[in-house]
């Protein structure tokens, strides 16, 4: 592969990073899965990701592939962004990137402050609120470490973030019940946690 077409899978993947979490380095996005959606192979995807956390432009955020982008990452985008005809520190003119065969592209050229992306189906917004309703109708009756209940806390307050954007985020959606559902699969005693559950699963499958 060239150094080009390695520049601009790095630039794709980044740039779809940022789309994705809307340039918000507090959100944790699967690795595997964002590079799942931009069409690129497993040994890709680790190379992509080495290269742009060696960078500083990412970093981990847990085990089995969670990451988020970095503030550098932010300036880096943004700056493609508001400068197309212009390269950035690690990247080409974005003018100049040639996209061919790209699954679920989320890269837009010549743009300013615009993002796109996959985002969260909305014939399942009326599930998601049932889910949340549910945690917090039992949420005072089980038992969680305080850490973990702020976790739990955090995730519930993501969602319902996520529910009132008009183009709320696929990918956020599915972390945020991914760790909800982690959380409950460690509470006993509670009959009501097995449906919530089964819920989740039905959204994020």
């Amino acid at each position: 592969m060239s150094i080009e077409n390695k520049k601009k899978d790095r630039f794709l993947f980044l740039q779809k990073l940022y789309d994705t979490t809307d340039g918000n380095s507090a959100y944790m996005v699967d690795m595997w899965e964002l590079g799942t959606e931009l069409g690129f192979e497993r040994v890709k995807i680790l190379n992509v990701v080495d290269y742009l956390t060696d960078e500083g432009l990412i970093e981990p955020k847990a085990l089995g592939g969670g990451i988020a982008i970095t503030h550098y990452g932010i300036i880096e985008i943004e700056e493609a962004q508001s400068s197309p005809d212009s390269p950035t520190q690690h990247f080409l003119p974005l003018n100049v990137i040639h996209i061919e065969n790209m699954n679920n592209s989320a890269i837009q050229q010549g743009t300013s402050y615009s993002t796109q992306s996959i985002n969260f189906d909305t014939d399942k917004t009326e599930d998601l609120k049932k889910i949340i309703n549910e945690i917090e109708n039992i949420k005072e009756q089980i038992t969680l470490d305080r850490l973990v209940s702020d976790e739990l806390a955090s995730e519930i307050d993501t969602l319902k973030s996520q529910i009132k954007s008009p183009k709320p985020k696929n990918i956020i959606v599915k972390e945020s019940l991914k760790t909800i559902r982690s959380i409950l699969e460690g509470v006993a005693g509670n009959a009501a946690t097995p449906l919530i559950i089964e819920m989740i699963n039905n959204i994020i499958k």
